[in-house]
């Protein structure tokens, strides 16, 4: 079993060491693995190279890149695309054709991981996180190690986590570039500081691609943005929300939300029922800043089990946001529905993946330009 190291002072040849150990434990019997440190000959730019040998002789011969730090996204993308082309010279008794490469490091995040995957580069980082393909021998490891970095000390990563994250995350998700740190700090409503550091965040991760180093933003992969985000934020946790019961049900409380006289927006599946084809819980999940009022002007009551309103402070007033409104009722932003989902209860999170399925095809319907063209 993979053993977790907590400390983040590794040595090249401790690292070089834990890849050819976790490597091999994963190998089948009769399989031969070899590693051959600093070894130049083939490449000036790898730290070691590694041999796979199956039982019938074919071997496989890898490119090994050791950091010493954490890595993000953005610098595999600038950094590791050099392995495609680097002129491995396959032994004779190898009928590989591919380069092959692994990287290792302390720690790599997802969006680090899914960099690696899609330029067909393998990794190993010290937290158990491990993927290795090979062709020819057919070859195939995986396994899930820390979701979260452990070595925070070392990379000036910060959290998506809280109010001004989340108010700038909705607007990254809710407008449509090209924009600059100044453009939707004033949309909103957030300091130009704030927004600046998540700027940096999601460059430093790939999500978003910029027209200079900390220039404006000209693309987003808001759906990598979304599910970043889902890391730090929890439809559950990061809001107060209560359980409540209506007797006549959540019709009656739809009913009597189109009567009401306070500020409110719904989420959940009955927000996602609007756009994709999900089934409407029988859980109606409501955001208002005073659920003592929302709870007497709906006639609720106070349910520990069974209860099927939900009623709550949201973490930010963004919720009310760049709303939607629909039967004289009002809806929080495609975007925060999706959140909320993928973080909530039961069988939020695949209504979650049935909305964003519907987004990606109606992307036009819920993103605001949010610079008009002249």
């Amino acid at each position: 079993m993979f053993r977790v190291m907590w400390n983040s002072d590794y040595s090249e040849t401790k690292m070089l060491n834990t890849l050819k150990e976790v490597i091999q434990q994963r190998l089948p019997e009769g399989w031969a693995l070899s590693l051959i440190e600093e070894d130049r000959r083939l490449n000036r730019r790898t730290d070691a190279t590694l041999e796979i040998k199956s039982p019938d002789g074919i071997t496989a011969t890898a490119l090994v890149e050791v950091k010493q730090r954490p890595l993000e996204a953005r610098e595999i993308i600038s950094q590791f695309r050099w392995c495609r082309n680097s002129g491995l010279n396959q032994s004779k008794e190898s009928i590989s054709t591919e380069n092959n490469c692994i990287l290792v490091a302390p720690y790599l995040g997802r969006s680090a991981r899914v960099e690696l995957i899609q330029e067909r580069i393998s990794y190993v980082d010290m937290t158990g996180n491990i993927r290795l393909v090979l062709r020819q021998p057919a070859v195939f490891i995986e396994a899930q190690g820390a979701t979260k970095n452990p070595f925070r000390e070392n990379v000036p990563l910060k959290s998506l986590r809280g109010r001004s994250a989340g108010r700038v995350v909705r607007g990254i998700l809710d407008y449509q570039p090209p924009f600059g740190t100044r453009e939707l700090s004033k949309f909103t409503k957030t300091p130009v500081a704030s927004v600046s550091r998540v700027f940096d965040l999601l460059d430093r991760e790939a999500i978003i691609n910029r027209d200079l180093p900390r220039g404006r933003i000209l693309s987003i992969n808001w759906e990598q943005l979304l599910r970043r985000w889902t890391q730090d934020y929890s439809f559950i946790k990061s809001n107060k929300m209560s359980a409540y019961l209506e007797p006549r049900g959540t019709q009656e409380a739809l009913r009597n939300l189109r009567k009401s006289n306070f500020e409110y927006a719904i989420t959940g599946s009955f927000a996602a029922v609007k756009y994709a084809p999900v089934a409407q819980s029988k859980l109606l999940a409501i955001y208002t800043e005073k659920p003592e009022i929302a709870e007497k002007e709906l006639g609720l009551r106070r349910a520990e089990t069974g209860g099927n309103i939900v009623l709550g402070k949201p973490f930010d007033s963004v919720v009310f946001e760049r709303m939607e409104a629909l039967d004289g009722l009002k809806y929080v932003s495609v975007g925060q529905v999706a959140a909320d989902l993928l973080t909530g209860p039961g069988r939020s999170p695949s209504e979650g993946e049935a909305l964003i399925d519907w987004m990606k095809v109606n992307e036009e319907k819920w993103r605001i330009p949010l610079i008009k063209p002249t």
